[in-house]
């Protein structure tokens, strides 16, 4: 990886361009809108999600550059499941204005570990919950692959409630 700043400047690119469509599409609907017909998740609770999920991979990514085993800390729960349901209830108090700008603050910091990430540990495997061995730039591809399937997921929703 002889260009890794540039590499890693394009990842980063890649990710807020992504994030600038998905925002403009979140900010156009209710934080309420029911996305899934079989459960009570809204709109509101999704972006939790997403933000937990990109959450998960800072705290993974640091423990790598600390050159730490990778993990994610399901904190007591059994189940993937259950972790971003407790997310979800803690962050239950927080306005959608409040959900939105920590969406957008958690992918900041998601910037600066992928800027800081080490040279030496580019290809080592990682696995959270969600993908299991993936080196730094597959790991940031099924992040936003997961958005990406979410975002759906909404568009499908919203054109269901019109």
């Amino acid at each position: 990886m002889n260009n890794l700043p540039q590499i890693k400047r394009d990842l980063i690119a890649g990710m807020d361009q992504r994030r600038a469509g998905a925002r403009a599409q979140v900010e156009s609907l209710p934080p309420d809108l029911l996305v899934y017909n079989n459960s009570d998740w809204t709109l509101r609770d999704l972006v939790i999600h997403l933000t937990a999920l990109e959450a998960d991979m800072i705290q993974t990514m640091q423990r790598a550059i600390e050159g730490a085993d990778f993990a994610v800390d399901l904190r007591g729960q059994a189940t993937v499941a259950g972790l971003y349901e407790l997310r979800r209830r803690e962050r239950a108090h927080l306005t959608w204005r409040q959900a939105l700008d920590d969406w957008q603050r958690v992918r900041k910091q998601l910037r600066g570990v992928v800027l800081a990430f080490p040279a030496d540990r580019m290809e080592t495997p990682f696995s959270t919950p969600f993908f299991q061995d993936c080196n730094l730039f597959e790991a940031v591809q099924a992040c936003n692959t997961h958005e990406s399937g979410h975002l759906a997921e909404i568009r499908a929703a919203a054109q269901r409630d019109d």
